[in-house]
């Protein structure tokens, strides 16, 4: 009798998690075509435009080529192991050429899967410093690089790994040596699938003041992009599978982090863009995470894509307080298939792709 309670309530507790989970699943959500303006892909990027990070003068720098094969070969499509690591810059003001692959220092040239990317800006000196997430063979590594223009190429800085990090997703930087980091997972291998099935709140937030990490929020699940407000006083965070944007006060210095508000997006959302001109967030989402599971494990199947924009209509100390949730593209996997970032220009759009194509569009009102 007591082995048939344990297995019912294991039972119940399997198909509770299930159902929760199939909503973010959005087994159904196809994907509708909807254009801000004319789009169109922006050549040469084919295997993937992961993150974005956007210069103040309209710079963006593009994370490609992640190869997810070194998260669970069996799971994903086989020619993810072909990809190769790369950065791209796309400029905004010069909107009609291509994208253009920045060279990469000798140390990271046959060692780089790219993930989440930030950037931070000497008003002094003009330097522009990149933080990517780096998925090496041996490990998790933010790479903290230094953009060359005139070579267009990248040097190395720092190379950051630690015992916390054990399935980097997304990196925000603070100064030149801290940053804070999300962990999606606990495990980097097949293991990690059994996560969310079992609700194991083992992901955590992680604050690397130069020196020392540490743990800023920890007993988490699914933490996944992140970024800062226009004032500094607030850090957003993606929770896809819970179909939500997560608001956190931050305490400045000690980048402590309290939860202040919930915004349910109603699908799940990847990466998000703080629009420093605006305060609007643009977040690259997901209409389906069944059918972006079936185009990661073959790339030939199409997602469909959607991009979300939260335009704050609260007061100053609280913009969140109030807020109006817009959807600006939606595609059916055509143009880009499983959108998973969207950063916003003056009036411009540019939208990436976990392992597809990358799509700009004029926003036009």
């Amino acid at each position: 009798m007591f082995l048939k309670t344990v297995a019912f309530i294991l039972l119940a507790f399997l198909v509770q998690r299930a159902w929760k989970l199939s909503l973010g699943f959005g087994t159904s959500n196809v994907g509708y075509i909807n254009r801000p303006g004319p789009c169109r892909n922006v050549a040469p990027i084919e295997t993937g435009s992961e993150d974005i990070a956007v210069t103040s003068n309209g710079l963006a720098f593009i994370s490609s080529g992640m190869q997810l094969s070194d998260m669970c070969s069996s799971a994903v499509d086989a020619r993810f192991s072909q990809f190769v690591g790369r950065i791209y810059v796309f400029d905004f003001q010069n909107s009609k050429q291509d994208a253009v692959e920045v060279s990469l220092p000798k140390e990271l040239q046959y060692n780089f899967s790219p993930h989440g990317i930030d950037l931070l800006e000497d008003s002094e000196t003009g330097e522009i410093l990149l933080f990517v997430v780096n998925h090496r063979k041996i490990g998790e590594f933010v790479e903290i690089l230094s953009y060359q223009p005139e070579s267009r190429s990248l040097s190395m800085v720092r190379s950051v790994t630690h015992e916390l990090f054990t399935s980097l997703n997304d990196v925000l930087a603070i100064d030149r040596n801290s940053f804070l980091a999300s962990n999606d997972a606990y495990f980097r291998s097949c293991w990690r699938i059994l996560e969310p099935l079992l609700g194991l709140r083992w992901c955590n937030f992680i604050y690397f003041d130069g020196t020392v990490g540490q743990s800023i929020i920890e007993n988490g699940h699914d933490f996944n992009s992140v970024a800062l407000s226009r004032n500094g006083k607030q850090v957003y965070l993606t929770r896809p599978s819970e179909m939500k944007l997560e608001i956190y006060n931050r305490s400045k210095g000690t980048e402590t982090l309290k939860l202040h508000q919930s915004i349910n997006v109603g699908m799940a959302v990847d990466n998000v863009f703080s629009d420093q001109s605006t305060g609007d967030l643009w977040l690259g989402s997901h209409p389906s995470l069944a059918l972006l599971t079936k185009h990661l494990s073959d790339i030939d199947l199409r997602a469909p894509s959607q991009v979300i924009r939260i335009q704050p209509l609260g007061p100053q100390n609280d913009p969140f307080n109030t807020y109006k949730l817009f959807s600006p593209f939606g595609d059916d996997g055509e143009l880009v298939s499983g959108s998973s970032s969207a950063v916003h220009f003056k009036d411009k759009l540019l939208i990436g792709t976990v392992a597809h194509k990358v799509a700009y569009c004029e926003v036009q009102s």
